[in-house]
C-alpha cells in the first residue's frame, strides 16, 4: 500500500514538472518567435519592396505584402547604374585580405600571452584589453594623417586593409581557445623537439578551427559592413567598396525607394548567405572562448 501510494506521489510530482517544463518552453519559444519576427520584418519588407513593379505600391493603407507585378528590373537598373560588379570584387578583396592577414597575426600574439610565460605577459594583455576603453572613432583623425602623410594610402584599398591587421577583441578570443588546449599536449611536442612555430602552426591551430572560423567571420563581417572609414578614405569611385559605392543610391534613387531597396538587398543577402553557412563553426567557436 506504501509502495503504491509512492508510485503515486513520484507520478504526480513528474507529471507536475513535465508540465512545468512545457509551460516554461512554450513560454520561451513565443519569445524567440516574437524577437524573431521584429528581427526578420525589416529585411523582408525590404525584399518585398525590391521586387515590387511600377504600379505596385511601396507605401499603402492597408500594407501590401505581396507584389501583384513581381520583377526584377530593380536590380536590373541599379546593376546597370552603378558599377556594382566592381563594389563586389573591391569588398571581397578587402574583406578576404584583411581576414586572413588579421588571423595570422592575432593568432600569432595570443598564442604567447596563453602559452608561453614571459615576464609582464598578463600586464600586456590587460593593456591590450584596456584599449576597448578608447572608442574607435577616436582614432580616424590620427588614423587619416597617418594614411595621408606617412604611409601614403590615401583613396587605396589597402587603406582599408591595413587598420585592421589586428583586433584587440579577436586577439581575445584566440587567447582564450589556446588557454584552453591541455599544457602536457604542448609540453609533449617541445620534449620531441617542436619549435614555437611548428607547435602553434601544426598543433594549436588545428584544435582551435571552430575559434579561427568565429574570428574569420567577425573580421569579414566588420569589413563588409564598415562604411565609415572607408567613406573617408575612398573617394574614386572605382576604388569604392559596396557600402560606400551603394549611397550614390541617395542621389541617383532618392525617390526610388524600389532601387534603394534592391541595393539594400545586393549588399545584405551575400553577407548573411556567409553567415548561415558558417553559423556552426561560428556557435562553437564562441562556446570554446567562453569555456577557456
Amino acid at each position: 500500500m506504501t509502495d503504491a501510494k509512492s508510485m503515486s506521489v513520484a507520478r504526480v510530482e513528474h507529471h507536475r514538472r513535465t508540465r512545468k517544463k512545457w509551460i516554461e518552453n512554450t513560454v520561451w519559444y513565443i519569445i524567440l518567435i516574437l524577437v524573431a519576427i521584429i528581427t526578420v520584418l525589416p529585411f523582408l519588407w525590404i525584399l518585398i519592396t525590391s521586387i515590387k513593379g511600377p504600379n505596385d505600391a511601396v507605401v499603402s493603407i492597408p500594407l501590401q505584402f505581396v507584389p501583384n507585378e513581381p520583377t526584377f528590373a530593380n536590380y536590373v537598373r541599379v546593376w546597370n547604374q552603378l558599377p556594382i560588379g566592381r563594389f563586389f570584387v573591391n569588398s571581397i578583396f578587402v574583406g578576404v585580405v584583411a581576414t586572413a592577414c588579421n588571423l595570422l597575426i592575432t593568432s600569432l600574439a595570443a598564442y604567447p600571452l596563453a602559452k608561453m610565460n614571459f615576464r609582464g605577459r598578463d600586464a600586456i594583455f590587460y593593456l591590450l584589453l584596456a584599449t576597448f576603453i578608447i572608442p574607435a572613432q577616436l582614432t580616424y583623425i590620427p588614423s587619416f594623417v597617418l594614411a595621408v602623410n606617412v604611409f601614403k594610402y590615401y583613396d587605396t584599398l589597402f587603406a582599408l586593409i591595413f587598420p585592421s591587421l589586428a583586433t584587440v577583441f579577436n586577439i581575445f578570443l584566440l587567447r582564450q581557445a589556446f588557454y584552453s588546449v591541455p599544457n602536457d599536449l604542448i609540453d609533449a611536442a617541445r620534449i620531441d623537439g617542436a619549435s614555437e612555430l611548428r607547435i602553434w602552426w601544426q598543433i594549436l591551430l588545428p584544435i582551435i578551427r571552430p575559434t579561427l572560423a568565429t574570428v574569420a567571420i567577425f573580421t569579414f563581417v566588420n569589413s563588409w559592413n564598415d562604411f565609415l572609414w572607408p567613406s573617408l578614405m575612398l573617394h574614386q569611385r572605382e576604388n569604392m567598396t559596396l557600402p560606400v559605392g551603394l549611397v550614390a543610391l541617395q542621389g541617383m534613387f532618392a525617390s526610388d525607394f524600389r532601387g534603394v531597396a534592391a541595393g539594400v538587398v545586393m549588399t545584405v543577402l551575400p553577407i548573411l548567405i556567409f553567415f548561415i553557412v558558417l553559423q556552426k563553426q561560428f556557435v562553437r567557436g564562441l562556446t570554446g572562448a567562453v569555456k577557456g
